[in-house]
C-alpha cells in the first residue's frame, strides 16, 4: 500500500505479477492517488466489499480468475458497478478487446506501461466518474426535494380538506336548514336539495360510497353519517340540524340497515371512519 493521495482518490491494481503493480503504482503514486492492490481476482473481490474505490486497474490474464470473470462480477455487483474497471493487457487484438468492452470494461492499457497514456486514461475516466457521481447526487437530492414537497402538499391538501369540512359542517348545513323552512316552491326544494347532495358528497370521503347504488343513502343520512364519523352523539348532531333527537336515532337505524350492519355490537362510527380509508 502507498501513500495515501491529498486527492484521496483510491485506485485498486489487480495483477499476478508484482513487477507490473510496482511500476503502475510508482507511476500513479507520484501524482497523489491512494494505491492499493491485490495479486489474484478473489482477492480483489474481498477487497471491494471493504473499501469503495474510485477505479480500478485489472490484469486480464491471472491463474484461477481470470480479469475477464473479476470485472463480469463487479458489474454484476449493484455495490461496485459503477467503479470504472480498466484493463492492463499485453494482448491488443480486437477480439479481446472488445469483448472486455462487453463485459463492462472502460478502458484498457497495453503492457508495457507508458506513463503518459496510464495517466491520461485514469484522469479521463476518474473525472467522467466524478461527474457522474455528481448527477447521481444531484438526481437523489432533487428526489428528496421532490419528495419533502408532496409531503407538505398533502399536508396543505389535509388541512384544507378538514377547513373545507368545518365549513360545510359549522357555516353551509345550518344556512341549508334555515332556508329549508323558507321555502315555498317545490323548484326550490329540489333545488336546495341538489345543494344540500352536493355539500354531503363534499363533506367525506366516503360519501360517494355512501350515495353509490350499493348503499343508496339520501343526502340527508349522508349528511348524518358523516357527523357520526366525526364522532358526534345523537344529541349533538340534532342540535347542529336543528331536528329532533329521535329524527337523527330513526335515521340512524336506516343507515345500519343499508351499510348491513344488522349487529348492534357493530360500531356504526369505526365502520364509517373505516370506509374513508
Amino acid at each position: 500500500m502507498f501513500k495515501i493521495s491529498e486527492k484521496k482518490l483510491t485506485i485498486l491494481i489487480v495483477d499476478d505479477m508484482p513487477k507490473n503493480i510496482q511500476v503502475a503504482a510508482g507511476m500513479l503514486s507520484r501524482y497523489g492517488y491512494q494505491i492499493a492492490f491485490d495479486e489474484n481476482g478473489e482477492s480483489a473481490l474481498l477487497h471491494t466489499k471493504e473499501v469503495r474505490f474510485d477505479l480500478i486497474l485489472l490484469d486480464i490474464i491471472m491463474p484461477g480468475m481470470d480479469g475477464y470473470e473479476v470485472c463480469r462480477r463487479l458489474k454484476d455487483n449493484p455495490e461496485t458497478k459503477a467503479i470504472p474497471v480498466i484493463f492492463l493487457t499485453g494482448k491488443t487484438d480486437t477480439e479481446s478487446i472488445v469483448k472486455g468492452f462487453e463485459i463492462g470494461a472502460a478502458d484498457y492499457v497495453t503492457k508495457p506501461f507508458n506513463e503518459a497514456e496510464l495517466l491520461a486514461r485514469v484522469n479521463t475516466h476518474l473525472e467522467l466518474k466524478k461527474h457522474r457521481d455528481y448527477l447521481e447526487n444531484l438526481v437523489q437530492e432533487r428526489t428528496a426535494a421532490l419528495r419533502v414537497m408532496l409531503e407538505v402538499r398533502e399536508e396543505m391538501l389535509s388541512k384544507h380538506e378538514e377547513k373545507i369540512a368545518a365549513n360545510i359542517l359549522h357555516r353551509l348545513f345550518p344556512i341549508v336548514e334555515n332556508l329549508r323552512e323558507r321555502l315555498t316552491t317545490c323548484e326550490q326544494e329540489e333545488c336546495l336539495t341538489l345543494i344540500e347532495a352536493g355539500l354531503g358528497e363534499l363533506f367525506s370521503a366516503s360519501a360517494q360510497k355512501l350515495s353509490s347504488p350499493r348503499f343508496n343513502l339520501t343526502p340527508t343520512e349522508i349528511k348524518i353519517a358523516g357527523l357520526i364519523r366525526n364522532g358526534k352523539s345523537a344529541k349533538q348532531i340534532a342540535n347542529i340540524l336543528g331536528i329532533e333527537e329521535g329524527t337523527v336515532l330513526f335515521h340512524r337505524g336506516n343507515i345500519r340497515k343499508k351499510l348491513g350492519l344488522l349487529h348492534l355490537k357493530t360500531n356504526l362510527k369505526i365502520f364509517l371512519q373505516a370506509m374513508d380509508s
